[in-house]
């Protein structure tokens, strides 16, 4: 009988097959992408409600460490937009795919939203009139958070507390706006249409779909509840998306798991350390199978519950380690992000 693997429930071979295999579907093992737009569109979405410590995943799955300055000026300039997508959180998204992932989650994260909306006091009228109001705002320019409060004040249509917050987002849901460039410290808004291209992108039953494909192809293996809690879908609608792209993949039953996945390539085990931030997309893009990388070898200090940790072959692992990365990113002499690449 396989030895099981404490804390994971996987037997060890399967865990560090597991492990292997996600570490290159995600990037963080093997050649990286040409520049850090390419590494946000190569994973669809980044969940990136932390900016500063975001950019280090980034940066991880781009070539050669590009310093903080190329990180920023990729989003100064829209080549990585930041809105709520997928999971009422913040995300990474690439603009050419912005568009038809709002079509698949706005709708729900909005329904999802409504008893909060009516808590706040933001019945349909006064969202549709602050929307309104914000598209309007953002015709001449980015604005900020702030700026946008004082418009909406200035109409009458009251932006305390978390209203605001709910008001932005709705917009951002709409399409009416996405993020623009940093003023100082501080994120704006900008027009959706001036920052997303309009394009043919994938809708309904085959938006489903290119989705599926792309959440198994770049975390897998996984399986269908991983994907669930990933995209914001229903079961139904994850189930339907799948099973349409299931011609493009590959599935293996591990236990009660049955996991899909692409690349069948298994990646050397050699020894190494890989530092990732605590809302790496190693960590946060599962649910059911996300300590399938914990093992009784890992001493790292980081919660079980939200760390990949070591596999006993390739001696891997991945440490949130918020700090790190906060030092690495911030340095005032302009200093490169140094991640781990292939070394």
């Amino acid at each position: 009988m396989a030895r099981m693997e404490s804390g994971s429930g996987f037997p060890m071979n399967e865990a560090e097959w597991i492990a292997r295999l996600r570490m290159r579907a995600l990037r963080l093992w093997g050649s990286g992408l040409p520049t850090p737009a390419g590494a946000v569109g190569y994973l669809t979405a980044m969940q990136a409600q932390e900016h500063p410590y975001a950019r280090w995943s980034v940066a991880q799955r781009t070539r050669s460490a590009p310093g903080i300055s190329v990180l920023d000026r990729a989003f100064d300039e829209g080549h990585i937009l930041r809105t709520h997508v997928l999971r009422p959180t913040w995300h990474y998204v690439a603009p050419q795919d912005l568009r038809w992932l709002l079509g698949l989650s706005g709708p729900r994260l909005n329904a999802r939203n409504a008893r909060r909306y009516r808590e706040l006091g933001l019945d349909a009228r006064t969202l549709a009139r602050a929307t309104n109001v914000i598209a309007e705002a953002v015709t001449t320019g980015p604005r900020t958070r702030r700026e946008l409060a004082a418009i909406l004040e200035r109409h009458r249509i009251s932006a305390a507390g978390q209203r605001i917050a709910y008001i932005v987002m709705h917009a951002e849901l709409q399409a009416i706006i996405c993020s623009g460039p940093m003023r100082g410290k501080e994120h704006t808004y900008a027009a959706f249409d001036q920052r997303a291209p309009r394009s043919n992108g994938p809708h309904g039953d085959e938006a489903l779909a290119e989705l599926a494909r792309r959440y198994f192809t770049t975390r897998g293996p996984a399986e269908l509840k991983d994907f669930v809690w990933w995209s914001g879908l229903s079961t139904a609608d994850a189930r339907r998306g799948l099973e349409t792209a299931r011609a493009h993949l590959v599935s293996r039953v591990v236990g009660d798991h049955t996991l899909w996945f692409a690349d069948q390539r298994v990646p050397r085990a050699t020894p190494r350390v890989d530092l990732v931030q605590c809302y790496d997309e190693v960590i946060i893009s599962y649910s059911k199978t996300r300590d399938a990388l914990q093992t009784p070898r890992s001493h790292s200090p980081c919660p079980a519950t939200s760390v990949a940790s070591r596999t006993s072959s390739c001696s891997t692992a991945s440490c949130s380690v918020t700090g790190v990365a906060s030092r690495t990113e911030t340095g005032s002499d302009g200093s490169r992000l140094q991640p781990d690449g292939d070394q």
